[in-house]
């Protein structure tokens, strides 16, 4: 068997990581068979196995796992008309968000790091680079702007888990690499510091689209350019909000 390019053993990773991310979900199974992969990925690794041959094998075997369950579920209906099951609706509403977070760039910060955390980095540091420089310059001087009680502590906050810097990773997402280093790995604390992740950005993109929506309303001397300004940050944050299905998740006032 011809050995895998390092191009193609990136891919058959990907491949199987999404593999076992569409079982546990669409059959409800628990998250741990996917760590189980990541720990013996990591072995292989460690232990200079063929890794050509380890990842046709995890192929294979997550294969064979959604085949039975998909056998399963097919077993079960009767001989009326085909509607779709609970697995296909849940398959294909998991298939439609990845979708929507994948118009998002994704900022890779570990080879193992999930794919929505990387993904909604992306979509902060486009709201740093493309929107800021402007929404600064747009409220100097206003009860909002920087220096304010409004849009200055926003900015900090949004650096903290937005801005990879030269370290390559947000401050906010350190604890997370951490425990994503360690060996042996303790996943529910990589599932903790994933959900702190998302929610404290939750957070941050609703209390910036606050005060956005109240500037627009209040803010009758803007010009025509500034006025498009803020409605395109604004139109941006909740784009992010709605494709991150974050709506819920608002600070307790």
């Amino acid at each position: 068997m011809n050995k895998l390019t390092p191009e193609e053993i990136s891919r058959a990773v990907a491949k199987v990581r999404q593999r076992y991310d569409e079982y546990t979900i669409k059959f409800f199974k628990p998250k741990t068979l996917r760590f189980a992969f990541e720990e013996r990925y990591m072995q292989a690794l460690k232990g200079r196995a063929d890794i050509s041959n380890f990842l046709l094998a995890e192929i294979s075997a997550v294969e064979e796992l959604v085949g039975r369950e998909e056998a399963r579920l097919e077993a079960g209906e009767d001989g009326q008309e085909r509607k779709e099951t609970i697995g296909e609706r849940v398959d294909r509403i998991v298939e439609e968000n990845l979708e929507k977070i994948r118009k998002y760039r994704e900022v890779l910060i570990h080879p193992t790091a999930g794919e929505e955390v990387q993904r909604l980095l992306g979509a902060l540091k486009a709201l740093i680079d493309e929107h800021w420089p402007r929404l600064t310059e747009t409220l100097r001087g206003s009860s909002y702007g920087p220096g304010a009680a409004g849009l200055g502590p926003l900015e900090s906050q949004l650096r903290y888990l937005g801005d990879p810097g030269r370290e390559g990773a947000p401050s906010g997402l350190s604890r997370y690499l951490y425990h994503l280093n360690r060996f042996p790995r303790d996943y529910g604390a990589i599932d903790r510091e994933e959900k702190e992740y998302i929610l404290e950005s939750a957070f941050l993109l609703h209390d910036l689209s606050d005060i956005l929506g109240r500037v627009l309303e209040q803010a009758t001397g803007l010009g025509a350019a500034r006025r498009q300004g803020l409605q395109e940050a604004h139109e941006y944050v909740l784009g992010v909000i709605r494709d991150f299905r974050v709506r819920e998740l608002k600070r307790k006032k």
